[in-house]
């Protein structure tokens, strides 16, 4: 087994459940959250991109395998992460809303019975 299978079936995330639920049914899932980088961040996300790109693709046909591959590559992932939550996060007027009523609702003393 290559390293690149190796990375690829490492698990970091889960696996996709098939839907047993019409899609009507199923509840909806909350939109994919907006970032906005600076120049310095997108710079910064690009060059992890590409060395991410670089190890899978380097040891695609390799025969031997290597832990620290796999460990670099989750590294380099991690720094990924990292610098996007970083990212100023855009959000749309209804999600503001939503953000400042929840809040509030979360905030407001429960009354006693």
């Amino acid at each position: 087994m290559s390293t690149a299978a190796n990375v690829l079936s490492a698990p970091m995330l889960p696996r996709p459940q098939f839907a047993t639920k019409l899609p009507s049914q199923q509840p909806q899932r909350p939109s994919p959250t907006r970032r906005r980088p600076s120049l310095e961040q997108g710079h910064a996300l690009e060059i992890l991109g590409h060395a991410i790109e670089y190890l899978v693709d380097s040891r695609l046909y390799e025969t031997w395998d290597s832990p620290a591959d796999a460990e670099a590559v989750h590294t380099l992932m991690a720094y990924s992460r990292a610098v996007f939550a970083d990212c100023e996060e855009v959000m749309s007027w209804q999600q503001r809303l939503q953000r400042t009523l929840m809040r509030r609702l979360h905030s407001s003393p429960n009354p006693t019975r």
